[in-house]
């Protein structure tokens, strides 16, 4: 790993950023431009995205495949909350592999009804091989799937990560991701209006953050939309939105934390929308605050409420979910200790004590995390005996 420091801050933060994931080893590019690592690739699951709608789970997973020469993708659903999963259906095949999907950067995937959507990286020009996008579209539900077309408008081969998208009530896939103009990587955003056919020119967010954090969207019933990034100087989180009919993005701090850190720490964090209500975990690495922290904007990201710790210290890679009473739940994984989740029923005012998710070996890391109508489904991947990555999921019970 190459970083560069300009504080003890960044210096102690490193001794975090070392822990490897269980699944693979990250090494940073030394100028950070284009925002790319080398990581080791192990058998089994790569990657993984979850997607939830009103009647169903959707699961994307990244598995290399049996000669070791690629990552293949798969699609399966589940009508029952996790408890079963329909047989898993190839959503790649044909087109260019998946490059660097790990977690961290997972390849993304969002649903309207039968309107299916996946979307990742393709092997490229950059440094560390990266390049453009490429989807796949599924009309039937998830049955067949077909390519669609490069979101992007910039006609570069070099990398486009980091990405997430989300469907709106109207059907609307809304996309973002991070890529190199010019000298300076940058949060970018489109969307289609067709189901993926095609999609609009695209929006540069914010033209410099973070160059390898996750990015994680949020989309409100109106059309809104909220983009949760890590931002260039300091090294916060913030909140790009774009309300419903405005032509302008707009963007706060979520969390003053100030950590001024001259690196990537490859830690992003999560998003929802609960009617007018933003919900956020983040993550920071300023000693000695380090850790998961929980935030809430109650007028569309205007303002933010301060930072509420959730989990001080090695705790990291969160993720969080809303449902219709007031419910939030939140998920992180910790070195060792697994996967722990904290709910509150009051909006956000209160939390629980922290609960490690039974079943969860040492090595899981980097959980989703989803409110069904038969409780909160945690998932997460985990080395398995052999070595091999499989990913897990159990249910919380209401």
């Amino acid at each position: 790993m190459h970083y560069h420091f300009k504080s003890r801050d960044a210096v102690a933060a490193l001794l975090l950023l070392l822990v490897p994931c269980p699944l693979l080893v990250h090494a940073s590019k030394p100028d950070g431009k284009e925002g790319h690592h080398h990581h080791e690739v192990t058998p089994g699951v790569q990657s993984l995205d979850v997607y939830a709608t009103a009647s169903q789970l959707h699961l994307l997973t990244g598995e290399l495949s049996k000669d070791g020469t690629r990552t293949e993708l798969y699609h399966q659903s589940s009508s029952d909350a996790g408890k079963t999963w329909s047989t898993p259906v190839r959503v790649d095949a044909g087109q260019p592999a998946p490059h660097g999907a790990h977690r961290g950067m997972d390849p993304q995937f969002a649903a309207n009804g039968n309107r299916l959507m996946a979307v990742w990286m393709t092997p490229g020009t950059d440094m560390f091989g990266g390049g453009p996008m490429a989807t796949s579209l599924s009309n039937d539900g998830g049955k067949t799937w077909k390519p669609g077309p490069n979101p992007a408008d910039d006609g570069s081969t070099t990398g486009h990560g980091f990405l997430d998208v989300a469907a709106d009530a109207k059907g609307d896939f809304h996309l973002t991701w991070l890529d190199t103009r010019g000298d300076k990587r940058g949060l970018r955003y489109a969307r289609s209006t067709d189901g993926g056919l095609t999609w609009s020119k695209n929006d540069t967010v914010d033209a410099e953050t973070c160059e390898c954090c996750w990015n994680a969207m949020a989309v409100g019933a109106d059309g809104s939309v909220g983009i949760l990034y890590r931002d260039k100087a300091p090294r916060d989180m913030s909140v790009a939105l774009l309300g419903k009919g405005e032509k302008q993005w707009r963007a706060n701090r979520a969390g003053e934390f100030g950590w001024d850190f001259n690196g990537c720490p490859h830690v992003g964090g999560g998003i929802v929308m609960g009617g007018s209500v933003l919900h956020a975990t983040v993550w920071t690495g300023l000693q000695p605050h380090e850790g998961v922290y929980y935030l809430q904007s109650p007028d569309r990201g205007n303002t933010w409420s301060k930072p509420q710790p959730l989990r001080i210290g090695s705790a990291s890679h969160p993720d969080i979910a809303t449902d219709k009473t007031n419910r939030v739940v939140a998920a992180w994984d910790q070195p060792g200790e697994g996967i722990s989740v904290s709910e509150s029923g009051d909006g956000g005012a209160t939390w629980s004590s922290p609960a490690r998710v039974v079943n969860a070996a040492a090595s899981a890391s980097h959980p989703r995390v989803v409110i069904t109508k038969r409780g909160v489904r945690v998932f997460w991947t985990e080395a398995g005996e052999d070595g091999v990555g499989q990913w897990r999921s159990a249910l919380q019970a209401r």
